[in-house]
């Protein structure tokens, strides 16, 4: 019973299946249809995944690579950043290093000789005339000016046969006509439509509209071939009148130019006499051995302009035809630093230390004795008769009466000129050159100064 049962149902769902497939033309079985259509299906899923996946990989890699390339320009910014860092404290601490060096040897620099009779004998600035005693040269000068730069851009332009047969049209009124035939895209377009009248042309010649067509064409060329080679030339004509016109447009303001630098040169002459007439009294007075010109000579040339440029001052007194005393405010506090700098870590940091106090003392003596050198060697150098300067250096010390820093004498010595011209300023130590002359001067390494008295 159960058998026959199922062999009913069985031949139920083939009979089934073979009425749908001859009503609806289906000549196989349709479950294997499925299966087939399923399997294509999956095909093309598999490969749209791989597809994908290869695309994700190259995303990937792509984005590894932008990532490679971005760690590597920030390494060599990076690199380029500490180099320019080690470049910058390298540079710090060489002008620090530099500067404790310079403040030591400031005697290494002082003037010439200064020779007198020469100063005299120097002939007198040449006259400048005034803006008004001038103007007639100038206005000629200005005007030879604009004539030859007209005449050097007139040169640049040498017309061609076609600017020749053009001649007529090359004024400003038919600018136009030059810049819209004369672009390239019209000039191409004019071109190609030529071309293409002139073949039209030959292709029906025998034709009267074809001649005719040939004839226009021919000539429309002939004329955007003219106005494109001519447009350049003008372009370039309209050019160089605009500069000729603007120069000769400029003419006024040329000429006032000229007028103001002329003032300007008058005043400077003005300068220059009156330095000239000084100079004069002054070199008359130093060879006739007046103190009160050694007093001009000093202030008008300045010879310890560079020790003020450090921070510190001076002030003088002759006192004599052979003698000048000088008082010298050192100013340690603006003129010394009291650090030292280095750098570390392969120059990527500057270490800024304080200096030992013994080592600021001996930089401070150093520059103080020094300058003192120098202040002698410039004086005997501008002054002949003199043959001796007392310089009395002076500094802020402690005053132990009152508490508080006053400025007090440190050094006071008298430089005698035969002995300081015995000295080789090149190898000497400042402090230790001292020795040489009389001099007040009570210094010890670790205490630094002590106020002295005046010789």
């Amino acid at each position: 019973m159960s058998f026959g049962k199922s062999l009913s149902n069985e031949l139920g769902r083939n009979t089934g299946k073979w009425v749908s497939n001859k009503v609806f033309g289906n000549t196989g079985w349709s479950t294997p249809r499925r299966h087939v259509i399923e399997v294509e299906k999956r095909k093309k899923q598999r490969v749209e995944a791989r597809e994908y996946k290869q695309k994700q990989q190259r995303i990937e890699q792509n984005r590894r690579e932008r990532e490679r390339n971005l760690k590597k320009l920030e390494k060599e910014r990076a690199e380029k950043e500490k180099q320019e860092m080690i470049k910058a404290n390298e540079l710090e601490v060489r002008e620090h290093n530099n500067y404790l060096e310079v403040i030591q040897t400031v005697h290494h620099s002082y003037s010439d000789k200064m020779n007198w009779n020469q100063v005299k004998e120097q002939p007198a600035p040449d006259y400048v005339k005034t803006a008004d005693e001038a103007k007639n040269e100038i206005v000629q000068f200005a005007d030879n000016e604009i004539d030859s730069k007209v005449i050097k851009l007139q040169a640049k332009y040498k017309p061609s046969l076609i600017d020749k047969a053009l001649s007529g049209l090359y004024n400003p009124k038919n600018e136009w006509l030059f810049k819209t035939f004369g672009k390239k895209s019209i000039y191409n377009i004019g071109r190609l439509v030529s071309i293409f009248g002139i073949l039209y042309g030959f292709a029906y010649n025998g034709i009267a509209l074809g001649s005719f067509i040939l004839i226009i064409s021919a000539i429309f060329f002939f004329f955007i071939f003219i106005i494109r080679k001519g447009t350049e030339s003008f372009g370039n004509k309209l050019k160089i009148e605009s500069k000729i016109n603007k120069l000769k447009n400029d003419r006024d303001k040329t000429i006032e130019k000229y007028l103001k630098q002329q003032y300007q040169a008058h005043n400077q002459y003005l300068e220059d006499i009156k330095s000239y007439k000084t100079m004069l009294d002054i070199a008359d007075g130093v060879l006739k051995n007046k103190p009160q010109s050694f007093t001009y000579a000093l202030n008008f040339f300045n010879p310890f302009e560079d020790l003020q440029d450090y921070g510190s001052d001076i002030s003088f007194e002759i006192i004599d035809s052979t003698k000048v005393e000088v008082d010298f405010y050192v100013h340690s506090e603006q003129v010394i630093p009291n650090t030292s700098k280095k750098v570390l870590r392969k120059g990527i940091e500057v270490k800024e230390e304080t200096l030992p106090q013994s080592r600021f003392n001996e930089i401070y003596q150093d520059y103080v004795c020094s300058c003192i050198l120098k202040i002698a060697k410039e004086t005997f150098q501008l002054i002949p008769s003199i043959k001796e300067v007392q310089v009395n250096a002076k500094g802020l010390l402690m005053n132990t009466a009152t508490g508080k820093e006053e400025e007090q004498t440190i050094i006071s010595t008298v430089i005698e000129r035969n002995k300081l011209n015995q000295l080789n300023f090149e190898l000497l130590d400042p402090s230790d050159s001292m020795s040489n002359f009389k001099n007040n001067m009570n210094f010890k390494k670790t205490q630094g100064f002590s106020p002295v008295e005046i010789l």
